[in-house]
């Protein structure tokens, strides 16, 4: 073995090594978010009223962070307010910044990044690298089964077995093991409309440079400074889940796909009992 191989082994081990402390601390309230996630708003993926408010009720924070981080701690190339806005201008038309409001619960988590970002940049950094990562990840999927259900996505290959199985936020069948990790196909292709999920880099790479951030910071932090970032990196589940519950028209999909069930199975009933007459 080279020393150039052992030093790649040994950045890879020490990675890994941060990345489950992380993942560790935060176990509990991102499972409590998943919950929250799935159950609310997976179901009205093919409600494009539904994912636009979704993304507009996220679209602030995104565009805090990147206003108020430098480049060595949020790399340009992640950087999502303009593809943010640029599906509003599809969705909602050019103007509409001019009845835009930001919502109470986005104004919360604001102030609160507010507050952190005047503590230390390094913290902010735990609400950049839990939402970039989500992007990265449950975003692709819940990108991919949009355009497969809108009939966007190219050729006749939908969402595989294994994919169908991942919820938003993966979870590998072994939490230890962060190299069994399944990954989304990443979304290739950027139809109008669908631009706050596409990049132009793989995906992988992406995800190494978010990783190389924390691991080149996360290493040198003390006791104090390491159970702060853990503290924000709950937060992030926590401010999240409030913002989630604030999505428009959820509900209202949720019926709506209910009465269709309801509408099938009733006529399913009459046709076999006009079948038995």
């Amino acid at each position: 073995m080279t020393s150039q191989t052992a030093s790649d082994d040994n950045v890879t081990e020490q990675d890994m090594t941060f990345t489950k402390e992380l993942r560790a601390a935060t176990k509990e309230v991102h499972k409590i978010s998943d919950v929250l996630v799935n159950a609310k708003f997976a179901f009205a993926l093919s409600d494009d009223a539904v994912w636009y408010d979704g993304l507009l009720s996220f679209y602030e924070i995104y565009k805090f962070l990147e206003r108020n981080l430098p480049q060595e701690l949020l790399p340009k190339e992640l950087h999502r307010t303009q593809s943010f806005e640029k599906d509003f201008d599809f969705f909602y038309g050019e103007n509409w910044r001019d009845t835009y409001e930001i919502r109470p619960a986005v104004r919360k988590y604001l102030d609160h990044l507010e507050e952190v970002n005047k503590k230390d940049k390094l913290l902010l950094f735990a609400y950049a690298y839990q939402m970039y990562m989500a992007l990265m990840s449950g975003g692709q999927l819940l990108q991919k089964k949009r355009m497969i259900a809108r009939k966007l996505w190219p050729g006749s290959n939908g969402v595989t077995e294994e994919e169908e199985k991942q919820p938003l936020s993966e979870e590998p069948s072994n939490p230890d093991d962060l190299t069994t990790r399944p990954m989304p196909v990443q979304v290739s292709i950027c139809p109008e409309g669908c631009s706050a999920t596409y990049f132009t880099e793989k995906i992988t790479v992406l995800k190494g440079k978010l990783r190389k951030v924390l691991n080149d910071n996360y290493g040198k932090f003390d006791e104090q400074m390491k159970a702060a970032f853990i503290e924000e990196s709950k937060n992030v589940f926590l401010f999240n889940s409030d913002v989630v519950r604030s999505i428009k028209g959820v509900n209202r999909a949720n019926i709506r796909k209910l009465a269709i069930v309801v509408v099938f199975f009733v006529s399913i009933y009459f046709a076999i009992k006009l079948a038995r007459r």
